[in-house]
């Protein structure tokens, strides 16, 4: 859950999304498991360890991570789910990428690039690079892959619409052609969808070749068991620094406590995302390290405006006076979290730091529900993610704090990618998601949460205002980066005044490990 995702190596990366997460300052999930591979195994843990002795443990060269989420998909243009995203970036290679602080873009298979005078022509240098089959990494692949990331229904092509054309004039070359200035460009196509692929496997083998990918990046697939382990293997073709670890096994662990056990016996070296209202028990065990790192995640509570209350704006705003984050963020986080006041991530470029912090005012909630014809409150339900601890404990919250202004809440929980599926047809009322940025730049945060004919139906609320989506297509084509800013500070008002969701806390994001006190 990060901010840039840099694909690694040479630097490590998230998303997320809830459709998303997702996404790092430093990276998050599996790149950053794999950075601390040897510091991990040198514990004497147990999955990737040789030894049961930590002060004269072997190094191991297998490294074994208990993640929350099944694996959904190893395509990357449609993975939108974090836990695969981190895996596409072992896997694939990119045009670019960000650098590990993310905040500039470096080459990755591009070892240059040249942009035309008027900024509609972007002409890129590959290195010599071969996909972990090794055969070579070609201009022609690179186009073949991005035009394919650009033309799936409901991907990511939304983010590089004002691409007019890709041409690969030769082996080494790519020209990306624009129909008008797109000043997040490089940004953009940093982002995992637009991976290299090999053509010819992939016209030849359709969808059984994301069963066993042929990719790029410094790992490649050697199990693939999408719910309940997926193996990895270095790729001894990868044209940067070899990873220091040679494999890794990905299992699925579901639930939040069996996580943590797995760990405390053992049986895991490390565990993403663990559950946020267990923190103080975790730091309690001498035998465990919690690590939070910066991360671009924003939690938040989505209100779907297809449902016939929440699509009032006086009801979306009464919510955002009744919900008392501050108790959310301590009794399902443990204060891991910062009080969120924009829906982009805290202090990323152009992050608006005007925005007042949410407080309860019941009084005022009140009447903005009775101003919206509902004095008597309604009933509504909230999609949670079964096995989400964290998540139930904020479901609890929600639904006590709206109890006090008329509203009863049904609490629903559902396995992590059945509850996105209800959400993303709308049919629901409250919901609750996160996001991580994939890219440096706000562009797709933007315009994920604002164009609701782009990426995901405005976070899956459903929500529409043409001149918020207006002031988003203004800031994409502006070159000037004081014109942008103002574009994007004028977007989180409004997100703000009008609440189609609310952002809850940005958070810094813990990773488990065995420690070797």
């Amino acid at each position: 859950m990060t901010t840039a995702r840099p694909a690694p190596p040479p630097p490590s990366s998230t998303a997320g999304k809830g459709p998303l997460t997702k996404r790092s300052l430093p990276v998050a999930g599996l790149a950053a498991a794999l950075a601390g591979a040897l510091v991990l195994t040198a514990c004497g843990s147990g999955g990737g360890s040789s030894s049961s002795n930590g002060s004269s443990a072997k190094q191991s060269d297998t490294l074994v991570i208990a993640n929350p989420v099944k694996v959904d998909t190893l395509d990357p243009e449609v993975s939108s789910v974090n836990e695969s995203i981190w895996l596409d970036q072992t896997l694939y290679s990119r045009l670019v990428q960000p650098d590990p602080t993310g905040t500039k873009i470096v080459p990755d298979l591009a070892t240059s690039w040249a942009i035309s005078p008027d900024g509609l022509m972007y002409t890129f240098k590959l290195r010599d690079a071969k996909f972990s089959d090794g055969s070579p990494v070609t201009a022609s692949d690179v186009k073949f892959s991005i035009d394919r990331a650009k033309k799936y229904d409901g991907g990511w092509g939304f983010l590089i619409t004002a691409v007019k054309a890709i041409t690969a004039p030769d082996a080494k070359t790519v020209v990306v052609s624009l129909s008008a200035p797109h000043a997040p460009l490089l940004a953009d196509l940093a982002m995992y969808a637009f991976s290299a692929l090999p053509q010819k496997l992939v016209q030849a083998q359709g969808a059984a070749f994301f069963t066993h990918p042929v990719g790029s990046g410094p790992f490649v697939v050697s199990s693939y068991a999408p719910e309940s382990e997926v193996d990895l293997k270095r790729n001894d073709n990868f044209y940067g620094a070899k990873p220091k670890i040679a494999n890794v096994k990905v299992k699925i662990v579901t639930n939040d406590n069996t996580r943590v056990l797995d760990l405390q016996s053992k049986n895991v070296d490390v565990i993403e995302n663990p559950p946020g209202n267990l923190s103080k028990q975790i730091k309690a065990d001498p035998k465990l390290s919690l690590d939070l790192f910066p991360s671009t995640r924003v939690d938040f509570i989505q209100l779907s405006n297809k449902d016939k209350y929440f699509s009032n704006v006086k009801v979306r705003q009464a919510v955002r006076y009744a919900v008392d984050l501050n108790q959310i963020n301590t009794l399902a986080y443990q204060g891991a979290g910062t009080p969120a006041t924009s829906f982009m991530p805290y202090k990323m470029l152009y992050w608006n730091d005007q925005l007042p912090t949410p407080t309860v005012d019941l009084a005022k909630a009140k009447s903005l529900l009775a101003q919206a014809g509902y004095p008597n409150g309604f009933s509504t339900n909230i999609i949670t993610v079964s096995g989400d601890a964290a998540g139930q404990a904020e479901a609890v919250v929600i639904k006590d704090s709206l109890a006090k202004i008329g509203i009863t809440v049904k609490i629903e929980a559902y396995e992590l990618v059945t509850a996105y599926g209800k959400e993303k047809t709308g049919n629901y009322g409250i919901g609750e998601r996160y996001w991580t940025n994939d890219i440096i730049d706000p562009d797709e945060v933007v315009t994920f949460g604002v164009d609701v004919n782009a990426g995901s139906s405005s976070f899956d609320t459903f929500w529409n205002d043409p001149a918020g989506v207006a002031l988003t297509n203004q800031a994409r084509s502006a070159t000037d980066t004081t014109k942008r800013a103002d574009l994007y500070k004028q977007i989180q008002q409004t997100v703000s005044d009008q609440t189609p969701y609310l952002p809850r806390s940005s958070r810094r994001c813990p990773t488990r490990r065995p420690t070797c006190r």
